[in-house]
């Protein structure tokens, strides 16, 4: 049986062939805003055939369908870690308040990993502190 692991335990699970989607959500609360500082780390099996560009491409062509607002207004490549990343920020609506979010994109192995970090608009600066310091900061385990 393969063994799963999580922060606090590991795990056996049963032989049916299981694929990891792993999502982690985090908030912060924010000095005078009602909306806390959001961190959305992702984690989807590669699809056989495509890249992690035409992914990318694809969710951002379904979140421009889906959210409200939602708009790329800055788009570029870094490097995480040794490995190479997409990195964008986008502007996006929700309950009448407009939202900053960045996001980094990196293909480890098989496995597509996305960093999400949402706020207010009026907190951007913490949401780019926020970011930074996970890119910076960032290991791949193996």
């Amino acid at each position: 049986m393969p063994t799963y692991y999580v922060n606090e335990a590991a795990f056996a699970l049963p032989e049916r062939g299981f694929v990891d989607r792993t999502l982690h959500r985090l908030e912060s609360p924010l000095p005078g805003a009602e909306d806390p500082l959001n961190i959305e780390i992702r984690r989807v099996p590669m699809e056989k055939g495509k890249s992690l560009r035409q992914l990318v491409d694809a969710e951002l062509t379904a979140a421009k369908e889906k959210v409200n607002g939602f708009t790329v207004v800055k788009e570029g490549e870094m490097t995480m870690d040794g490995a190479p990343a997409i990195v964008l920020r986008a502007r996006l609506r929700a309950r009448e308040e407009v939202y900053y979010q960045l996001q980094a994109h990196v293909a480890v192995g098989e496995t597509w990993i996305s960093i999400h970090v949402t706020g207010p608009s009026a907190q951007r600066v913490a949401c780019e502190e926020a970011f930074g310091h996970i890119v910076e900061s960032l290991e791949w385990r193996s």
